[in-house]
């Protein structure tokens, strides 16, 4: 299928995706990662933050939106820094920053990821290393119509890699990001909701 026809696909199909019913598969271990958004839903029901961040996807899902597939095994930015708060986050006395985040699909060897899988990485506010993150990711595959939230807890020696690996199958993909990274200077950044539409 030609690029273009592809980004035509994509809008129809951001369009109709939460009405179209979830497939279903023949055995367990052949149902790619995550689940159907409504078990989700119904999962994540103690966690308030999580079942917003989730239904904003599928709110944002219902309107089409035409998108043109970037080239494959190449970083994609969320479509905007997310707002970020709190003492130091913009370093000094500064309490306000913006957090650049990024998906990389792959298949690729570094970062090593396979086909299916993507690495979502956030970058720090500052030059200081951090001491702790709470940072999550709620994504939907637009193409299998499943969902699931991760952690950015990537550690490397201890230290917070503000990182993660998932494994959302393959095609568009809708995700949300938004949490908290503390630094070893007592910064602390409060990452508000930003939202973010990759090709894996």
């Amino acid at each position: 299928m030609s690029r273009r026809r592809f980004a035509r696909s994509l809008g129809v199909l951001f369009a109709a995706a939460i009405a179209v019913a979830v497939p279903t598969h023949a055995a367990a271990d052949t149902a790619p990662a995550g689940v159907p958004v409504d078990q989700l839903r119904a999962e994540l029901a103690g966690s308030p933050d999580l079942v917003d961040a989730l239904d904003r996807l599928v709110d944002a899902a219902r309107t089409p939106t035409i998108l043109e597939p970037p080239p494959r095994n190449i970083p994609q930015p969320f479509m905007s820094p997310a707002p970020s708060v709190g003492p130091g986050c913009g370093g000094g006395f500064t309490p306000f920053a913006m957090t650049s985040g990024w998906a990389h699909p792959g298949p690729h060897a570094n970062p090593d990821i396979g086909f299916g899988e993507m690495k979502v990485y956030v970058q720090p506010t500052i030059p200081v290393q951090p001491a702790a993150a709470d940072l999550k990711f709620v994504w939907m595959n637009m193409e299998n119509f499943r969902a699931g939230v991760a952690t950015l807890d990537d550690r490397i020696g201890g230290v917070p890699q503000l990182s993660t690996t998932i494994a959302p199958g393959p095609g568009p993909v809708m995700a949300a990001l938004f949490g908290s990274v503390q630094y070893v200077n007592g910064a602390f950044c409060q990452v508000v909701y930003t939202m973010g539409g990759f090709f894996v």
